[in-house]
């Protein structure tokens, strides 16, 4: 696997996030990725993977909690 196919979470667009929240390591949120979606995958900044895509994050209320209650806004 190249190394550009593998990302941190904190920067990919795929990563939903708190309205308010601050991007970092710890911050921990929802990966929106489509074929990840029925997973709810609660993942903090510092997690990544494969289907890593670098952009902005989304950010939607209750991304955080656990398990996630927030609706995919990509």
């Amino acid at each position: 696997m190249a190394k550009n196919d593998w990302g941190e979470c904190k920067d990919c667009k795929w990563w939903q996030i708190e309205p308010d929240a601050v991007v970092a390591n710890l911050t921990m949120g929802l990966c929106i990725d489509e074929e990840l979606q029925p997973f709810l995958l609660r993942v903090s900044g510092n997690s990544g993977c494969n289907r890593f895509m670098p952009g902005e994050v989304a950010r939607a209320e209750g991304s955080s909690v656990a398990p996630p209650t927030a609706k995919p806004t990509r």
